[in-house]
Formats: structure tokens, C-alpha cells, sequence
């Protein structure tokens, strides 16, 4: 089987306090990352730190914040003082350690502030490289990390005293570490725009067969909605563009759902309407098209869900909440092996309850999710059901089903 590109950025840690269920949390992410737990034990929560990152980059933290119905609704609840809201992300971008993070604090009324902001930088240690640390940091409204040699931009002075995100606004300023040469200089810009790049490229689904079912109007066929509203644009970019995965899609779903044997796009008015070529016993031998309101709510998922493991170019990040709704479970070990696919060109996350599904995933994958007195917990399967595992035992579907899978030790604490 292909590896995946040493190359290709990934996130590699995700940390959280205060933020909703979690109170303190910390995970390695891998390129393919399954979190595994009982219903409100936390996993959206997990879900929405990461998207909550992309979706001030995109949109600013105010909008970002609003859309959460206010701060109030994001810190974890407490009887005592408000406590800050801290997020933090680890990157592994070009042999580099990238280390973002932001702590919220709060102010009168209900308002909030960005008591502190920083990136830092590490070297590739394997070759010996200087570590770069303390790349820009902000604390209560200073900059504390590049100090200015001469007078700063009047943009970055209002940013500063904002409650936005610095970095986010301003990233290509921040990183001229002083002293630096310039190669140095260049290659902390490239790392940033790295970043950047990939918090916009961040993709979250939730895919509802009424937004597929009906004809749809043309709408931007380069990224695939989270709610699949603008699938049939997207296939018909890659049929048009002949994309390099058009013949893993058509296979995938033959495989996922049998008896379908290809799909195609056409045009009536303003509208895009899908449709799937069924093999049907019959004298001619050519099959029957059918439109996507004939079919059942299982296949327009797993069509949409395979669209979105296959959009071409590949998004840096796609997360899917529970992808196993509404499919057969004999679809969902196909659809397994397909979530490895992607994870060689696409860092996956998703959520579910379903045996069936992770019993095709690598136990290396899974994480489990628990709640306790309503704070979620997340870490690694425990040692013995991953032994359990490793040694042919059981299943980590067989687990899931007669145990539930627990935190390891370490993670529990």
C-alpha cells in the first residue's frame, strides 16, 4: 500500500482547557484520528476546538465566537471565578515543530479578551538545526515576542489592543525573528503561510441526505460544504476536469454500494441534477439511471461522504461527526478501507458509536472518549484491550460492544 508523504502537514497534538466539556485536555493526533465514546461524552466538543481554530482564521474571532451563541456558552461552566478558555495546537510542518495557542479571558458583561497569543518554532532536530522559540507572542495587550527594533505598524498597535487574533490578521509581519538571516527570515515565512494554508483548508461535515436528494443550483465546485449542498457541482468539476481520483470515486462506490456501477451529472435549466447507473437484470444489458430522489438516504450519504474522502485537490483537514448514519453495516468496512485511503493524502477525524466501522481501523487510530461528572476525557485505548487487540483476541468492535473502550492509565488521571 502507498505511504503517506513525510511531508504532507499534520497536526500532531490538540490541547484545550475550559473549553465546553473539556476542562483540561490533551491528544495526539494521528493522520488518521477515531474518537470512540458514549453519547455526550465530549467528542463534538473535540471536533469543535479544531473548527473553532479554522473558523476565526476564516472568519474572524468575533463571528467565530458569536456563532457559538457567545463566550459564555464556550467556557466551561463554573460556580466560581470564570476560567480562561486556553487552545493550543501542535503542527508538523517541513521537519518543524509549530506550536499555535490562544487563551481567552473574560471582561464585564459577558465580553471576552485575548489575554495571550503565541507561535514557537522548533528545528528539525534530526539534523541538528537551531531552535527557534518565542517566535511572536502577545500578553495582555504587549508584544512581548519580536520586540521592535524601531516604531511598530500602526495596524499591528490597533490589532494589539483588539480582542482578534493577531496572528491571524497579521502572520506575515510576525515572523522576522530578530537577528535572523535572511534565509532564516524566508523560511519562517513559509512556515507560516504553511499554517495559514491549512487552518483555511479545514473542512467539517455533517451530510444530510435532504440537502443531496434535490436538484442543485451551480455553486462553487472547488471544496465540497459541510452539509453537502453543492455535491453535484463537485462532481461535475471532476468529471469535466477528468480528476485523478474520478476512477477511485466510481469504484469506491460500486464497492460500497452494490449494483451501482457509475454516476453522472447533467444539466436541466439553472439546475445539477445527479444520477446513479444501477445494473439491473434486463434483455438489454446496459443498466437504468435513476435520479438522486430515488434513492435511499444510506447511499447519498456514502456518495457524499466519498465525495468528500475524494474531493480533488484534497483539503488539509476533513472531519466527519458519526459517518456511519443511515449506511448498512456491511458498507461500512468498505467505507473503512477508504478512510485509510484518504488519510494518505488527507488528515482525517471522525466520531462514532459504531463496531462495525472501527473494526476495520487500526487500534493505533481509535481514541477513547469518556465523560466523568461531566468532564471529558481523551486519550489512548487502554494497554490490555489494545493488547487484546494486537493479539487476535478480540476485535476492537468485539471490545466496543461488550466493554465500551477505555481511557489507558496515563490518560484516566
Amino acid at each position: 500500500m502507498e505511504k503517506r508523504s513525510k511531508n504532507l502537514p499534520q497536526i500532531v497534538r490538540l490541547w484545550a482547557k475550559n473549553f465546553r466539556s473539556l476542562e483540561d485536555v490533551d491528544v495526539k493526533l494521528g493522520p488518521l484520528t477515531v474518537l470512540v465514546g458514549p453519547n455526550a461524552s465530549g467528542k463534538s466538543n473535540v471536533v469543535d476546538v479544531l473548527r473553532f481554530v479554522s473558523d476565526a482564521f476564516r472568519n474572524g474571532l468575533d463571528r467565530a465566537i458569536a456563532d457559538r451563541h457567545g463566550i459564555g456558552a464556550i467556557r466551561r461552566w463554573s460556580k466560581g471565578r470564570p476560567y480562561d478558555v486556553e487552545i493550543g495546537l501542535e503542527f508538523q510542518l517541513a521537519g518543524h515543530a509549530l506550536h499555535y495557542g490562544f487563551v481567552l479571558g473574560s471582561k464585564l458583561r459577558g465580553e471576552y479578551q485575548v489575554k495571550e497569543e503565541h507561535i514557537r518554532v522548533e528545528g528539525d532536530r534530526r539534523s541538528g538545526r537551531t531552535i527557534i522559540s518565542d517566535l511572536f507572542e502577545v500578553r495582555n495587550g504587549r508584544l512581548v515576542a519580536p520586540k521592535p527594533e524601531g516604531p511598530v505598524d500602526e495596524a499591528i498597535l490597533r490589532s494589539i489592543s483588539s480582542n482578534e487574533l493577531i496572528m491571524l490578521r497579521h502572520w506575515l509581519w510576525l515572523v522576522s525573528p530578530p537577528g535572523a538571516d535572511r534565509s532564516t527570515e524566508i523560511e519562517m515565512r513559509l512556515l507560516v503561510q504553511d499554517l495559514g494554508r491549512y487552518l483555511f483548508e479545514m473542512r467539517f461535515y455533517h451530510l444530510f441526505p435532504n440537502e443531496i436528494r434535490q436538484p442543485q443550483k451551480l455553486q462553487d465546485p472547488y471544496r465540497l460544504e459541510e452539509d453537502g449542498g453543492n455535491l453535484a457541482s463537485v462532481l461535475r468539476r471532476m468529471i469535466r476536469g477528468n480528476s485523478e481520483y474520478l476512477p477511485d470515486l466510481r469504484d469506491a462506490m460500486g464497492k460500497a454500494v452494490p449494483g451501482v456501477a457509475d454516476f453522472q451529472v447533467t444539466q436541466v435549466g439553472a439546475y445539477l441534477v445527479v444520477k446513479l447507473k444501477h445494473q439491473v437484470k434486463d434483455s438489454s444489458g446496459r443498466g437504468t439511471w435513476f435520479d438522486l430522489t430515488q434513492e435511499s438516504d444510506g447511499t447519498l450519504r456514502i456518495l457524499a461522504l466519498l465525495a468528500a474522502l475524494f474531493q480533488d485537490p484534497p483539503p488539509s483537514f476533513l472531519a466527519v461527526e458519526e459517518p456511519e448514519l443511515t449506511v448498512h453495516p456491511g458498507a461500512l468496512a468498505v467505507l473503512a478501507d477508504y478512510l485509510k485511503e484518504a488519510a494518505l493524502r488527507t488528515q482525517i477525524l471522525i466520531t462514532t458509536h459504531s463496531p462495525e466501522l472501527i473494526d476495520g481501523l487500526p487500534i493505533e487510530s481509535l481514541r477513547a472518549v469518556e465523560s466523568v461528572d461531566g468532564v471529558t476525557k481523551v486519550g489512548m485505548v487502554a494497554e490490555h484491550q489494545r493488547e487484546a487487540v494486537r493479539n487476535e483476541l478480540f476485535s476492537p468492535g468485539d471490545l466496543h460492544r461488550m466493554e465500551g473502550l477505555q481511557l489507558s492509565a496515563a490518560d484516566r488521571q
